[in-house]
Order: C-alpha cells, then sequence, then structure tokens
C-alpha cells in the first residue's frame, strides 16, 4: 500500500502572485508572514505582499527573524507572535528556510509544549491553523512537504519536525519571483532540487507516481539550471526550475530521499555549509556507491541526457560553478566518527537504494575532505 499527499491547492505561472490576498482572504483578517531576514525585503516581495493584502484589509505582521537555518529558538519566538497577534493564518515567503519556518509556526499554532519537544518526536495532536507557501527560489521543494528542517543549535543536530497537517492549504508559485536570485544561490539550490528528483526517483519507497514526478523533475532541472545561472532572467528558465523544485518536492513528500541528505544535514550544520552545496558536491559520490542497486533507473536518466547520469551530474556540477570538494570549510578529520553516527540514524539513509555502513560514509568524508 502507498499513500500519496500534497498541498491542497497549486497555483502556477509567472505573475501568479497577484492571487496571493485572494487565497489568503478565505482564511481571516489576520497573519504572521515569515521571512528571511532581507533579501525579499531587499527584492521588493515583502512590500508587494503587504499591499496584496492590504487590498483584502487583512492585518499583516513580518516576521523576518529566519536565517538559513531555522532553530528551535526562532519557532518558539513565532508561535508566540502567532498567540499575541491571534493570527487566522502563516505565510511563508522565501526560501526553504523561510517556509520550513513557517509551516511548522502555524502547525505548532495550538500546541503548548515547546517545539523542541516536537524536535525530539513528541506528536502533533492539535490541528495547527493553514498555511500558505510562496517559494521565491527553486530548491527545496518545501512548499510541497509535511516537514520543516529545523536546527537545535546547543546539541548542533538538524531534523525534521513533521506532521500531515503541516501541509500546504495554498502554493502560489511564480517563477518570475525567482528572478533576482543571484548566480550563486540559483546553483546552490538548483543542485538541492537536482539530488531530491535523483534521490526520490532511487529510493525504496519509491511508487510509479513519484517516478513520474522525479523524472520529469530531473529532466526540467538538467536543461534549465545551466540556463539561469547563466541568464537569471530567462523566464522560461526559471519556469522550468519553479516546476522541477515543486515536482521533486511532490515525490519526496511520498518517497522520502537517500544518502546524501543523511550525510549532508550533520555537515550543514556542524560546518555553516550551504545546504544546496553540500548537495551537489555529495551527489556524484553518492550515485557511484548506488550505481548496482539503482543501475536501471540510471540507464533511463543516462538515455534521457545523452551520457552517463553521473557524469552528466559531475558536468552540471561543474557548469554551474559548485567546488568538487567541501575543503575550503575545514571539516575535522576527528569529527568524522560524530558526523557518520548523526547519519546513520537518518530516515533518508534508511531510504538510499543501497543499504549504507559506516564504511561507506567515511570514504565519501574522506574524499570531500
Amino acid at each position: 500500500m502507498a499513500t500519496f499527499i500534497t498541498a491542497q491547492k497549486l497555483i502556477t505561472g509567472a505573475g501568479t502572485l497577484v492571487d496571493c490576498g485572494t487565497e489568503s482572504a478565505r482564511f481571516g483578517k489576520s497573519c504572521l508572514l515569515v521571512t528571511g531576514r532581507s533579501s525579499l525585503r531587499k527584492a521588493g516581495i515583502t512590500d508587494r505582499l503587504m499591499d496584496l493584502l492590504a487590498e483584502h484589509s487583512i492585518a499583516a505582521h513580518v516576521f523576518d527573524g529566519v536565517n538559513a537555518e531555522p532553530t528551535l529558538h526562532m519557532l518558539d519566538e513565532g508561535r508566540k507572535l502567532v498567540h499575541d497577534l491571534n493570527a487566522d493564518f502563516v505565510i511563508g515567503a522565501g526560501g526553504g528556510s523561510a517556509m520550513d519556518a513557517g509551516k511548522v509556526i502555524a502547525g505548532l499554532a495550538n500546541e503548548e509544549a515547546p517545539s523542541i519537544e516536537f524536535h525530539e518526536g513528541k506528536k502533533v495532536e492539535k490541528l495547527g491553523i493553514p498555511f500558505i507557501a510562496i517559494p521565491t527560489t527553486s530548491g527545496t521543494g518545501s512548499e510541497v512537504t509535511k516537514n520543516g528542517v529545523i536546527t537545535n543549535g546547543a546539541a548542533q543536530v538538524k531534523k525534521s519536525i513533521r506532521d500531515d497537517g503541516f501541509m500546504a492549504k495554498v502554493v502560489i508559485l511564480d517563477p518570475e519571483l525567482t528572478i533576482p536570485v543571484p548566480p550563486d544561490i540559483t546553483a546552490n539550490t538548483g543542485m538541492d532540487a537536482l539530488t531530491q528528483a535523483i534521490e526520490s526517483y532511487t529510493s525504496i519507497h519509491a511508487t510509479p507516481i513519484t517516478e513520474a514526478l522525479s523524472i520529469k523533475a530531473i529532466s526540467l532541472i538538467c536543461r534549465s539550471l545551466p540556463v539561469v545561472c547563466k541568464n537569471g532572467n530567462n523566464i522560461d528558465a526559471r519556469t522550468d526550475m519553479a516546476y522541477g523544485s515543486l515536482m521533486a518536492g511532490m515525490a519526496l513528500a511520498n518517497a522520502r530521499l537517500g544518502a546524501v541528505h543523511g550525510l549532508a544535514h550533520p555537515l550543514g550544520v556542524r560546518y555553516g555549509i550551504p545546504h544546496g552545496l553540500v548537495c551537489g558536491v555529495l551527489l556524484p559520490r553518492v550515485m557511484r556507491l548506488n550505481a548496482e542497486a539503482a543501475g536501471e533507473k540510471y540507464a533511463k536518466i543516462a538515455r534521457m541526457v545523452k551520457k552517463d547520469a553521473i557524469e552528466f551530474v559531475e558536468e552540471l556540477s561543474d557548469k554551474v560553478g559548485l567546488p568538487k570538494n567541501l575543503r575550503e570549510f575545514d571539516i575535522s578529520r576527528e569529527a568524522f566518527d560524530a558526523i557518520i553516527e548523526e547519519s546513520m540514524p537518518s530516515g533518508s539513509l534508511k531510504a538510499n537504494p543501497k543499504p549504507i555502513t559506516e564504511d561507506d560514509l567515511r570514504t565519501i568524508l574522506e574524499e570531500i575532505t
């Protein structure tokens, strides 16, 4: 038996941000708008959102305290604001961090326990308030996932808080919002999207539904990522990337991921490495490990890109400017044991097509450092 869930309503296409006010009005008159620290405001998107909400007499409070790694403390601040404002719904606008934070703040809005308890495994018992997702990067697919990746800074632990009720009521996928994203972030987030498409495709939990989404996402991303990294104003390529990221997110939300993400989280939180960058560096290494177990699916990718799948990924990574390793981050070999210990329980690792051993992870860490 397999179950497939996704966001309740998807509104897609250039210019669809204009629908934000109309959609929001269905959920009430008070909202918390969760964003990153500055990029949305600098791009003028925050002001556009506030204007669209005001046109429908919606009182919006901006919570722009989300950094690249949303923390438990930040979640509790956002949850307090929801309570103080008596907010009817939450909008998460920005990259994956803002959407992850927004969805968990909304999902835990009616819970009393501090966020750390849910991070440590407490089940969500009370239905939260509605969540609207507005992605401004093409990478995480967080707009259509039911989990938020959150960091416990004190314990240096990065993992998900998840519940079916966290899924967005509305997603507004407007590729025009991704045009201001600079080439390096476009490359990093794009490689994250590609990693998620490939890992969900080869996951042991993949189904015909998720495979169809994954393989289409791979196709769109492979042809468009080099284009948007070179010319970010190309709206056709930006649209391909937006759809590719969305479909990879829909696939991973139902099929899970793989060893790249199992290892990427502890590396990211320990060394402050951008998530898409670490995924892009790890991806070809993990694909080599999986070559026998996922050979048939890699062959299908190869036929699509007209080149060996692993070689294609390596060349694409080079083309968009990712490094070949992570040596600039000074990853300590003394930390290998701890990184491996943190990786092994990961649900992503368990979904990998090949059972991954501690020795496998150590080999990869040696290669990238």
